[in-house]
């Protein structure tokens, strides 16, 4: 059996169609899925997480081809990195490999030879590597034409670009961290704060808890919210904290778009502090 191919990217809705037909060229006996083409654009730290929670789901061997790429068509390496589960990651290493680094772990990494694994008539074009070296390196490599080594030379695991992750932190009662991602289909957003942290600041689930969300400074939201497992635990266009399945706190409205309502952002000018409130549990 062949490898499965799973893609995610920044395109949005149908932006993978290219890449899937470039597979499907190569081989069209190929096992193409689409994971998520909702990535916050240009946001590798997103890209990463994404890749750190969907990889350990897939059978082993599996090929991810990940393009989040704002640096595309310059000097970044576009590479394949062969994971310690057996799976692979075709993508550009500008960041998005972070997380997998630590779990579960990178065996190898090689540079994309452009030479021998570039869609051809495509030498021209420096847009569109999800396209003309992603999607048609990972259909080689899942198609047998290629193997690991035929993707290119070989390159020391430690010079895998990581960025620099937006952290927390944690005293009694109070966790402070920043919004690391939109989840735009559902207008929530997700902080760089892990539940583990919430946990030792004190924070307990059931109970309200008092958020402020600041960019540059400036407050833009401030109020005693729900902390509870899920949306269905408050009312309809209410707000709360809840536990992502990320592994980390989340905030949206049960039935509403937190993020345009309020119109947040993510990266390092937005704060997210939640402290903790003794307010009892209200059955719904």
């Amino acid at each position: 059996m062949k490898p499965i191919i799973v893609m995610q990217t920044d395109f949005g809705v149908g932006g993978g169609s290219a890449m899937h037909g470039t597979c499907l060229k190569v081989d069209p006996e190929l096992e193409i899925y689409e994971a998520n083409h909702s990535i916050e654009k240009f946001n590798v730290q997103a890209a990463s997480r994404s890749l750190h929670n969907i990889t350990p789901y897939w059978p082993e061997g599996t090929i991810f081809v990940s393009v989040i790429d704002p640096g595309v068509g310059t000097s970044r390496r576009a590479c394949v990195a062969l994971l310690n589960n057996g799976s692979y990651v075709v993508s550009p290493d500008n960041g998005s490999l972070t997380l997998l680094l630590d779990s579960p772990g990178i065996k190898a990494v090689r540079e994309i030879d452009e030479t021998v694994n570039r869609l051809k008539g495509t030498e021209k074009v420096s847009i569109f590597h999800g396209r003309d070296l992603f999607a048609y390196c990972a259909a080689k490599l899942a198609a047998g034409i290629i193997d690991f080594k035929g993707v290119g030379p070989e390159y020391p695991v430690d010079e895998i670009v990581r960025y620099s992750e937006l952290g927390y932190s944690v005293s009694a009662g109070k966790v402070t961290g920043f919004s690391t991602a939109m989840m735009r289909t559902f207008g929530n957003l997700e902080t760089s704060i892990p539940i583990e942290a919430a946990e030792k600041a004190g924070l307990v689930l059931g109970k309200d808890v008092h958020v402020i969300i600041m960019n540059a400074g400036k407050t833009v939201f401030d109020k005693d919210i729900p902390f509870r497992p899920s949306f269905g635990w408050v009312s309809e266009g209410e707000e709360l904290v809840y536990n992502s399945s990320d592994g980390v706190l989340g905030i949206g409205i049960n039935l509403g778009d937190f993020i345009s309502k309020y119109g947040i952002g993510f990266g390092e000018d937005w704060t997210v502090i939640i402290e903790k409130e003794r307010v009892s549990w209200d059955t719904l």
